[in-house]
């Protein structure tokens, strides 16, 4: 669609992802209680009442912004699995990969917020579930145990924080 000007009109699914990608930024920057949807909508570029055309509520925006942090490190492990060696190889190579992701370090303090906004249960239980989720495709891939797994994603988290508090590599490095 065009408008009298000429200019392409963005589709909803262009003004989705606008609002996501808004959505990540100032829920990593307020977390989700102090985020206010007139914000998002500014960074953004639309008015509010657009967003709640794209989501039913602040919460539905805010676990669709922690969904597409979950689908990029997914999506990094995916593209970095190759089947055969150890385990402990194998999440190497996707640890390594997923270092790769640190550097959308507003993805990775809206992941953080997730995990500070538990309280509200179903927050906690999106979170969870995609915990276990990841946990048990990391052991399906990689044959790994229930504890080595365990390790990788602490070491993950552990990144994550180095990431966001511009830690020096000597408090991040020895992880993968």
């Amino acid at each position: 669609m065009t408008t009298n000007r000429g200019t392409r009109r963005p589709t909803a699914e262009e003004r989705r992802e606008q609002v996501l990608e808004a959505g990540i930024s100032v829920f990593a920057e307020y977390g989700f209680h102090a985020t206010k949807t007139a914000d998002i909508a500014k960074r953004a570029g639309i008015s509010q009442p657009y967003i709640y055309a794209l989501f039913d509520d602040k919460k539905a925006l805010f676990l669709a912004c922690l969904q597409r942090s979950r689908q990029q490190i997914r999506d990094a492990f995916a593209a970095s699995w190759v089947p055969g060696g150890t385990p402990e190889e194998t999440l190497a190579v996707l640890g390594d990969n997923y270092r790769k992701l640190l550097g959308d370090t507003d993805a990775r303090r809206c992941q953080l917020q997730g995990y500070a906004a538990s309280a509200d249960p179903e927050i906690r239980e999106f979170m969870r579930r995609g915990f276990i989720e990841v946990s048990d495709m990391l052991m399906k891939r990689t044959g790994a145990d229930h504890a080595t797994v365990a390790r990788f994603m602490a070491a993950g988290n552990l990144l994550n924080l180095g990431a966001v508090l511009g830690l020096p590599p000597e408090y991040t490095d020895m992880v993968f």
